[in-house]
């Protein structure tokens, strides 16, 4: 643990706040991180100086603001190697990204095609193929997880002549077991299907290379990674966005409209309907600047050891069941089977403790965990060893508390 988070914290202004009286302790950043003061400045001086659509002004502040979104998306592009960044849609977020495929492929799908995610599915990499799959007569396979937690030694036999469709993510956000991309994505091509990767709980964690990758597209958003709300991409392979249908049309997608036909635009902006969140996106290219800065290996390396310490901590004290893997995650999920998680996070959200506490868009996983939720403490490069054991400390206290009740 030589990595010192102290001067990374000082960046992020909301860290130094209290809450209940108690020094903030956030660890909650699965669900959304915080965000440093360059990406606060970029929005800012956004609005303060530049404020004017792109693409369609003939002046000085549509310019200004038309490079910067554009700038941003050359940032983004080079923030996962994208090859061009023609290839870097703006959405709203993974989860409209995810539609975008869902709905742009419609047209390519068959009854009796097989569409293939993982039991680790958030709700967004689920749902959309789900709906597509009752749309079109299509079947919907789920590749699962052991009773343990692991990965069956032998799936390939889920890929078949029929897969049409793969998609996955990266690392599951209820309980951070990663999956083996690279030899389903292999298995997923053999067959000739499209490949989608989750990558919402990864790209704030793990440097991520798209053309090492290989999938079809990569879909993640801004607020996982320190950067804005309401701003996401789907990046990918020039013939799978050339595929797509739009998934929404209307201004800025078009070249030419009549009453009677619609050409629509080159990409990337063919797929990008309406005013964009152009301050969202100048933001996002903000914050892959700052974790372009930072040394990524040893940032990922602080944040694992942070969720090691807590498992190891918690797994001595008997009685709380742990669902995350041991290490290799920056996340520990877990439950108490004599206590309701809902009464754990109020004791822990009372002392300043700020977790989180349900399925985590997961239905499916927490039942074949047998549990309606966990609880899930996360870590981002600015949490601390001392938050890491305030959280161990404050969730035994709550334990005892809870358990004489």
């Amino acid at each position: 643990m030589a990595f010192d988070p102290t001067s990374l914290r000082s960046l992020f202004p909301i860290l130094s706040q209290r809450a209940y009286e108690h020094p903030l302790t956030y660890l909650d950043n699965a669900a959304t991180t915080q965000k440093p003061l360059q990406v606060l400045d970029a929005i800012q001086h956004y609005y303060r100086h530049i404020n004017a659509n792109v693409h369609r002004g003939a002046h000085c502040l549509s310019d200004q603001a038309t490079n910067g979104f554009e700038q941003a998306r050359h940032t983004v592009a080079k923030f996962i190697n994208a090859p061009t960044h023609s290839h870097i849609i703006w959405t709203k977020g993974a989860t409209e990204s995810i539609n975008a495929v869902a709905y742009g492929l419609e047209h390519v799908i068959e009854k009796g095609d097989e569409i293939l995610i993982t039991s680790l599915e958030h709700h967004a990499n689920l749902v959309p193929w789900q709906q597509l799959a009752f749309r079109t007569g299509a079947r919907l396979r789920v590749l699962p997880l052991t009773s343990n937690g692991e990965w069956q030694p032998e799936f390939a036999h889920y890929f078949t002549d029929r897969t049409r469709i793969f998609a996955a993510t990266q690392i599951s956000n209820a309980i951070g077991t990663s999956t083996p991309l690279n030899i389903m994505l292999d298995l997923a091509k053999q067959q000739g299907a499209f490949t989608l990767v989750d990558g919402a709980q990864a790209v704030a964690h793990y440097p991520v290379d798209v053309q090492t990758l290989n999938c079809d597209f990569y879909v993640f958003s801004g607020h996982k990674m320190y950067g804005p709300t309401g701003i996401g991409v789907l990046y990918g392979k020039q013939h799978a966005l050339d595929i797509l249908i739009p998934y929404q049309t209307g201004g800025e997608m078009v070249r030419h409209v009549s009453h009677q036909a619609t050409e629509f635009n080159v990409l990337p902006y063919r797929l990008e309907a309406g005013t964009p969140h152009i301050e969202g996106a100048i933001g996002l290219a903000a914050a892959c600047d700052f974790l372009m800065d930072q040394d990524r290996l040893s940032l990922l390396a602080w944040e694992q050891s942070l969720a090691a310490h807590v498992y190891a901590r918690l797994h001595k004290e008997g009685g709380i069941d742990i669902y995350s893997p041991e290490k290799n995650t920056t996340l520990v999920s877990l439950s108490v089977p004599t206590i309701h998680i809902l009464d754990l996070n109020a004791y822990l959200d009372s002392q300043g403790v700020a977790v989180r506490a349900g399925s985590h868009c997961a239905h499916p996983l927490m039942a074949q965990l047998g549990v309606s939720g966990t609880l899930r403490a996360s870590f981002a490069c600015y949490n601390t060893l001392e938050e890491a054991n305030r959280f161990c400390d404050v969730l035994i206290e709550a334990i005892d508390l809870l358990s004489d009740e």
